[in-house]
């Protein structure tokens, strides 16, 4: 894997001139440039606005509703990861409401703005696309709780970071529904408490790494930092 990283110490180093900074705190500042261009991408903004091409929409829908299988599998195995049912029952809470409602939203807008089936089975995968679904088999398969935990961390991460940028800088909410309700479903208390329960599990996970495991969960991280600015860079571009 290769990523752009900012140069900061290794954890241990890093937490002698950051005492208070935790596990999670040195992952996001070992990616802290590309991850405010995520969080910061024009898509993004043009997604606030209701503003995308009719086929950026859509291919965006398409693209980004067929990590749901590969994300459902990782979060299923991270639950099954974690130390104590405590530790699971956000994870189990968090799994219904993506197999619930999050799909039932993709659902609704393939219904609405007319795209079809064929159109949906047959569109190739963006090369971001591809990678990150095999980004997030191979945390599920590598059979450790702080990859699996590193790479979830950031697909809710930089969406809440997005989501809850936009919908503050935003004069009025888009009218209709498919962009609206994709802000909503990525802000808010119980949105921010998925995230902060991810955070937080990474925080116990962490610091008992060895040094070649920290390296390995780093490079998850950053992997899929890098494969969020791809896939919105994507969807961005011109489409067809």
């Amino acid at each position: 894997m290769s990523e752009p990283l900012t140069a900061i110490p290794d954890f241990p180093s890093w937490r002698q001139s950051n005492p208070n900074g935790a596990f999670s705190d040195w992952l996001k500042a070992s990616c802290a440039d590309q991850w405010h261009a995520v969080t910061h991408h024009p898509f993004t903004d043009a997604w606030g606005n209701g503003a995308l091409p009719k086929a950026n929409l859509e291919n965006y829908l398409i693209q980004d509703h067929r990590f749901i299988d590969r994300f459902v599998a990782l979060l299923a195995a991270a639950v099954s990861r974690a130390p104590k049912l405590k530790d699971r029952i956000p994870g189990c809470q968090f799994l219904a409401l993506v197999t619930g409602e999050e799909n039932t939203y993709f659902e609704r807008s393939f219904a609405a703005l007319g795209v079809s089936d064929d159109a949906r089975e047959n569109m190739p995968d963006w090369p971001a696309t591809a990678s990150f679904k095999q980004l997030m088999k191979d945390a599920t398969d590598s059979n450790r709780y702080a990859n699996m935990l590193a790479v979830l961390a950031v697909a809710e991460g930089t969406y809440l970071g997005w989501a809850d940028r936009v919908n503050k800088a935003i004069a009025k909410r888009p009218d209709d529904f498919w962009y609206a309700e994709w802000i909503d479903l990525h802000i808010g208390d119980y949105f921010e408490s998925v995230v902060a329960y991810l955070n937080t599990q990474l925080d116990k996970a962490g610091p008992v790494l060895s040094e070649q495991e920290r390296s390995e969960c780093l490079s998850y991280f950053a992997r899929a930092t890098d494969l969020e600015y791809q896939f919105f860079d994507t969807a961005w571009g011109a489409q067809k």
